[in-house]
């Protein structure tokens, strides 16, 4: 026995907090697969597991120790802290794959296929031990668990929950080595029991004091605490029945304990682990060191390890009491505790635990400002957490603190519920125009940058475009210090507006905003002062990312592909985690590899590409850029029938979501130039007859027609028209080039050919791309050769060479060519179908009317008026 300062026996300090129980650290020694330890709050399952896991590493087992709580709240974040330990351990031989997946775990579709995959590659035994299951789906995290198991033979793992194990979950872990500790064997026998309270209160005990009755280790140190403290007889079964946790505060202060130990107790519940730092932040200057050594000795909880050291964990049901005391008090007091426990929680990453403590100190300014700095970490890491807290609270918080309405909004798009965010979105869009200009510019840029978000995601794309002008104005109009403060999420939310550009067609626009975004490039932490305290917000560049996977997708669908690999290579030379590269973050970067791939031939390469984003069809905005780039790919492989149903299917009613103008206007050259390779010119001419008369686009497809059919005159019309735009898309440019090209050589115009066909392989060089002379059959592509230049016909010679001898577009009829008489005659038959009425409109006789009418009815290939108006209409023939 030791003495304490005023000469009283004092207990001796435990290993661990408690008496060693061989009789169940052996049952973990028997090295079953998967071990469930089931019991009640204070059964002493954190304090065993703990023990166990001391002991490992001089046996050459690597341990795996965390629980559920504030910082991991649902089985993605577990997988994640799992993979980061065991890195951090260096348990897995191929290091920079294990190092490159948990950059981007959080982006992973399949987490626990992914740390399955990582951990069959484990250099040693490896044991995983995780507490608070109860906290989660318990069927689901243990059916993850034999997921792990079945891919990791050298992997254990030990679950800690209270919940009772059923039947049920029992029949489901059949398949793998279990073994189940329930609540009687954590009971204490008489004898563990008798120890324990005379180790905590310093005195001996008679044999007959505690009866038969055993107990959870929780109520054995409260009645050995309650016996050293108080003196008074306490009978084990009186403390079981009453809450464990008040019988024990209840006995806490004693004549030995210090003044200020129950306030200690009662502040530092609210931190979901105790370190020194957050105890001197809450009024303790040397960190509460004599009280948590206190703490300790009594066994009220177990230290465990966190990023920055060693924190101490309270008992679950021992913190629930101290809480409920706590907030006994008046708001004020407990206001400016939780307050102080918000910042000390975001200042260390513990993001849902800083918004959770501001919101309940009623402090909803603090919980906006900590929101809108980590807004992106929830509502990957706690979307159902962070619903659940706002939603307690009164609908007018939210309308009076529209910010938090927002955060409301963004999580419930994490959840998918769209329907339901768009409203908080709009609540919190209409404050805007209450709000003056001297507002806070940074919170201004970020609820218009949430304005623009849900404008584009409710497909009011043009609304959108002009929200992000104001979102681009308020960012420009940020002084160096309000840039500070938003560098962490700046490049995202201007990445956001590149979009908003992208839908409407703003490509200058889009182009500039997404360049300044990558000027914002943070190497590792962003500082940002929080009223006296430093608050560190760590940044993975993932805006950064952002804005250069959508500028080059915006290049690569320009035609740019030069541009878009510049981009591409800063991309990889920044090294992203490889899961972003397959998250709707990267389906533009994958679009423009696969365009890129498409330029080069490599039909293959672009599949794989386009395979890895397809999942995200009907989640996305972006879904007609994906779905024109893979008919594309189909089209150019000699997949006509595939192109033209994944168009069908994609454009379908309540497949995917609105389209934009500029989306639509892709879909529309997709599926005219799909119609074509079908041979159905009609169709082809109704799709683009969508576009506007003077559209570039339009007229190179009418262009290309023109040409399949021979009707070479209007060909090279077109095309030269085509080439008339100040900011070409590139593709679209070569296809008119080359096209004229061909046309002028058929109409004996050389030098015409030769200079269109140079411009096209100017631009095909620069950007490494032979994708517009594939539309081409080799046969038309060595009509123009021999009227080339030297360096062109090199070029032309170069593709040749490995170029496929099939012709993606087949030969169209010759063009319906009717008189002007016939002509009229058709467009008048659109009103009346009588003879009669026809000769009087014309002022032409009966029989003149029959001729010419029976003339077109034979070049239309129609046998009445009804085929022969749907014919000419398809043919565009009666327009005006």
């Amino acid at each position: 026995m030791q003495q304490g300062p005023d000469g009283r026996a004092r207990g001796a300090r435990l290993p661990l907090h408690m008496l060693e129980r061989p009789r169940l650290t052996e049952i973990f020694d028997r090295g079953h697969a998967l071990t469930v330890v089931s019991g009640p709050a204070g059964g002493g399952k954190s304090v065993l597991l703990n023990q166990w896991a001391a002991v490992q590493d001089d046996r050459g087992i690597a341990s795996v120790r965390l629980g559920f709580d504030e910082s991991i709240t649902n089985e993605h974040l577990m997988l994640g802290e799992i993979l980061t330990q065991v890195v951090v351990q260096d348990l897995i031989a191929d290091r920079d794959a294990a190092r490159s997946a948990l950059r981007g775990f959080d982006s992973v579709r399949d987490p626990s296929r992914e740390l399955g995959r990582l951990l069959g590659d484990l250099r040693r035994t490896c044991v995983i031990l995780i507490d608070n299951a109860e906290r989660v789906d318990e069927r689901s995290l243990l059916s993850r668990s034999v997921d792990l198991l079945e891919a990791a033979p050298l992997l254990r793992i030990v679950v800690a929950t209270r919940r009772s194990t059923v039947i049920r979950t029992l029949q489901m872990l059949v398949s793998v080595d279990v073994c189940v500790i329930g609540p009687a064997h954590l009971f204490f026998t008489r004898d563990e029991a008798c120890d324990v309270v005379e180790r905590v209160s310093a005195q001996r005990l008679p044999p007959w004091a505690l009866g038969d009755e055993s107990a959870l280790p929780l109520a054995a140190r409260a009645l050995g605490l309650t016996l050293a403290t108080q003196r008074a007889p306490v009978e084990i079964a009186a403390v079981e029945v009453q809450g464990l946790a008040d019988a024990l505060m209840a006995g806490l202060i004693g004549v030995d304990a210090p003044p200020d130990f129950e306030e200690f107790l009662l502040r530092t519940s609210v931190p979901g682990g105790v370190t020194r730092e957050i105890a001197q932040r809450l009024g303790w200057p040397d960190g509460g060191e004599e009280h948590l050594d206190r703490a300790e000795l009594y066994g009220l909880g177990v230290w465990e390890p966190v990023d920055d050291g060693l924190a101490f964990v309270y008992t679950p049901m021992l913190r629930e009491a101290l809480v409920r005391r706590l907030d006994q008090r008046p708001t004020e007091a407990v206001a400016q505790v939780r307050r102080t426990v918000a910042l000390w929680a975001s200042e260390h990453g513990r993001h849902l635990e800083a918004l959770t403590n501001a919101m309940k100190a009623k402090d909803y300014v603090l919980a906006s400002r900590l929101g809108r700095k980590s807004w992106f970490i929830l509502s990957r890491s706690n979307p159902q957490d962070v619903e659940t807290l706002l939603r307690r609270e009164n609908p007018l918080v939210l309308a009076r603190h529209p910010l938090l309405g927002m955060l409301l909004a963004l999580v419930l798009l994490r959840l998918g519920q769209r329907l339901r965010a768009f409203a908080y979105f709009q609540a919190a869009a209409l404050s805007l125009r209450s709000r003056g200009a001297d507002d806070d510019p940074v919170e201004r840029f970020w609820m218009l940058s949430a304005k623009t978000l849900a404008e584009r995601f409710a497909g009011q794309f043009r609304r959108s475009a002009m929200t992000a002008d104001l979102v681009v104005q308020a960012f420009v109009a940020m002084d160096a210090e309000q840039h500070a403060e938003c560098t962490g999420f700046a490049a995202l939310l201007l990445s956001n507006c590149g979009l908003s550009y992208l839908q409407v067609g703003r490509i200058s626009d889009a182009i500039e905003i997404l360049e300044l975004g990558m000027t914002i490039q943070v190497a590792d932490t962003v500082m940002i002062l929080e009223d006296g305290v430093v608050l560190r917000m760590p940044d993975d560049d993932g805006g950064w990312y952002h804005c250069a996977a959508t500028l080059a997708g915006i290049y690569a669908l320009r035609g740019r592909l030069s541009d878009a690999r510049r981009v591409l290579d800063e991309i990889d030379d920044s090294d992203p985690p490889s899961a972003w590269r397959s998250e709707q973050f990267g389906v533009l970067e994958q679009i423009a590899r696969a365009i890129i791939a498409v330029a080069a031939l490599d039909l293959d390469e672009a599949r794989l590409h386009t395979d890895s984003i397809a999942h995200h069809l009907g989640t996305t905005e972006l879904w007609p850029y994906l779905v024109c780039v893979q008919s594309e790919i189909e089209l150019r492989g000699g997949h006509p029938a595939e192109a033209a149903r994944s168009l069908t299917h994609a454009v379908g009613r309540g497949v995917n979501s609105a389209v934009s103008d500029y989306g639509a206007s892709m879909l529309t050259l997709a599926q005219a130039m799909t119609s074509l390779a079908l041979g159905d010119e009609a169709a082809a001419h109704r799709s683009v007859t969508a576009l506007p008369a003077d559209d570039p686009s339009r007229r190179t497809i009418e262009a290309f027609t023109a040409l399949l059919a021979h009707d070479d005159a209007r060909s090279f019309a077109s095309a030269e028209d085509a080439q008339s735009e100040r900011d070409p898309d590139l593709d679209r440019f070569c296809l008119a080039a080359v096209t004229s090209a061909v046309a002028a050589a058929r109409l004996g115009k050389n030098e015409a050919s030769a200079r269109a066909f140079s411009r096209a392989v100017a631009v095909m060089r620069e950007e490494s791309s032979c994708a517009p002379l594939a539309l081409f059959g080799a046969d038309v592509l060595r009509e123009v050769r021999e009227l080339c230049a030297p360096t062109e016909q090199d070029f032309l010679d170069s593709y040749l060479s490995r170029a496929s001898d099939v012709c993606p577009f087949p030969a169209l009829p010759p063009p319906v060519r009717l008189t002007s008489r016939e002509l009229a005659v058709m467009r008048e038959l659109r009103r009346t179908s009588s003879t009669e009425a026809l000769a009087a409109a014309l002022f032409v006789s009966p029989n003149t009317v029959k001729v010419q009418r029976r003339s077109a009815y034979r070049k239309l290939g129609a046998s009445n008026r009804e085929q022969a108006l749907l014919r000419a209409a398809e043919l565009g023939l009666l327009d005006e």
